[in-house]
C-alpha cells in the first residue's frame, strides 16, 4: 500500500501517494536513492552479463565443467537480474521493489563467482601436486563453499529485511555477511598464495638438485598460457574481494549514508570490478587450460599421511673445485605422476 504524503515537504502539491512520485515532482529524499541511476550504463552491463552467461553455456556444451558453470550461470543470472531492476529503478525510483531486487541479487552474486574460484583451485592443486597444499582440494570446497552459503544466507535475509520496519537491523545483518565473505575471501587468498610459494620452491629445489648432479634437466613447464591462466585467477580472487570490501563500506553506515548514494563509486567497485571478474573467469575458462583434467577434481584423494620414499631422491654427488657441496641432495619428485610413490 503506498504512502500518503499530501502536503509533505518537497512534494507537488498535484500528489498524494508517494507511487505517483517522480524525480521532477518530489525530492529524492523520498525515493529509495538520491541519485537517478544511469540507464545507459546499467543496460550496457545487464547486456555485457548476458554475453558472459551465453559464452559460458556454449563452453559447458563443449568441455562439461558441470560444476564451474553451475556457479558461474547462477552468479550472472543475478547479476543481469540485479542490473535489470537499476535500469527499471531508473524510471520507477520511489518504489521499493525493483531497489530490493538490485540490492539482493548484486549482493549475494560475487558469491556463486567465489564458489567457482574455489572449484578451480582444487583442479589447479591436483595439476601441481597435492602434497603442496595444506589442505586436500575437498577440503577446500567444502570449507570455503560452507563459507560462502553462511555469507549468502546473511546477505540475503538482510536485504529481505531493508524495507521492513527492521531496516536498520536487515542493514546489519548484510554487512556482517559481506564482512564475513571478506574474512572468508582473505583466508583463501592466504592458504592459495601458501601453495603456490609451495610450488615455486618445489621448482627451484628440482633445479638446483639437477645442477648439483651437472644435469640440464629442468622441471616440466606448464601447458601454453597456463600461468596467464593462473594470472587471470589471481586478478579475478583480488578484484571480488575490492568489490566486497567497498561493499562493507559502503553498507556500513545504512542505505541513506553518502558513500551507499555514491553512483560513481558503486559503478566502478561494484559494476567495474564483477564486469572484469566475468571476462576473465570467461575468456581464461578453466577448461581451456585444464582440459579434460577438470574432471580430476581431487575429492577421492587425501592429504600424504607420511613423507615419501627420499631414499629413491638421494643422489651421490662429487666435490668439483674449491667450491664443496653437500654429499647428499634430498627433493620430492615435481610434479607427482606417480601415487605408489606416497606411503599411507
Amino acid at each position: 500500500m503506498s504512502l500518503n504524503v499530501t502536503g509533505q515537504p518537497g512534494i507537488n502539491p498535484s500528489v498524494t501517494l508517494l507511487s505517483q512520485c517522480t524525480p521532477e515532482l518530489c525530492s529524492l529524499d523520498y525515493a529509495v536513492l538520491r541519485y537517478v541511476p544511469t540507464y545507459a550504463g546499467n543496460l550496457a552491463l545487464t547486456s555485457i552479463f548476458g554475453v558472459f552467461l551465453v559464452a559460458q553455456i556454449v563452453l559447458w556444451v563443449f568441455y562439461r565443467t558441470h560444476s564451474f558453470t553451475v556457479a558461474m550461470v547462477c552468479g550472472l543470472i543475478l547479476e543481469i537480474v540485479g542490473y535489470c531492476a537499476r535500469v527499471q529503478m531508473h524510471f520507477v525510483l520511489f518504489s521499493s521493489g525493483p531497489f530490493l531486487i538490485n540490492i539482493i541479487c548484486l549482493t549475494i552474486a560475487p558469491v556463486f563467482f567465489t564458489a567457482a574460484l574455489y572449484l578451480t583451485l582444487s583442479r589447479v592443486i591436483m595439476h601441481y601436486g597435492r602434497h603442496n597444499s595444506r589442505i586436500t582440494p575437498k577440503q577446500y570446497t567444502l570449507a570455503f563453499i560452507t563459507a560462502d552459503s553462511i555469507a549468502l544466507v546473511l546477505q540475503a535475509v538482510g536485504g529481505a529485511l531493508a524495507d521492513t520496519a527492521s531496516a536498520k537491523s536487515g542493514t546489519d545483518v548484510m554487512v556482517a555477511g559481506l564482512a564475513f565473505q571478506v574474512i572468508s575471501l582473505a583466508l583463501f587468498i592466504g592458504l592459495a598464495g601458501e601453495f603456490f610459494w609451495n610450488v615455486r620452491r618445489d621448482r627451484l629445489v628440482l633445479r638446483a638438485t639437477n645442477w648439483a648432479k651437472r644435469s640440464v634437466e629442468r622441471p616440466a613447464p606448464d601447458a601454453g598460457g597456463f600461468k596467464f591462466f593462473l594470472a587471470a585467477f589471481i586478478i579475478a580472487t583480488l578484484l571480488i574481494l575490492t568489490r566486497s570490501i567497498f561493499r562493507v563500506a559502503e553498507l556500513a553506515n545504512g542505505f541513506k549514508s553518502r558513500l551507499a548514494n555514491n553512483e560513481v563509486a558503486f559503478m566502478v567497485l561494484e559494476g567495474g570490478m564483477m564486469l572484469l571478474t566475468g571476462l576473465l573467469m570467461t575468456a581464461c575458462h578453466p577448461a581451456l587450460f585444464i582440459g579434460e583434467a577438470w574432471g580430476e577434481s581431487g575429492w577421492g584423494v587425501g592429504k600424504p599421511s607420511v613423507t615419501l620414499d627420499l631414499d629413491k631422491y638421494k643422489y651421490e654427488i662429487e666435490e668439483a673445485g674449491p667450491h664443496p657441496r653437500p654429499s647428499d641432495v634430498f627433493m620430492r619428485p615435481w610434479p607427482i605422476h606417480n601415487m605408489d610413490l606416497i606411503h599411507k
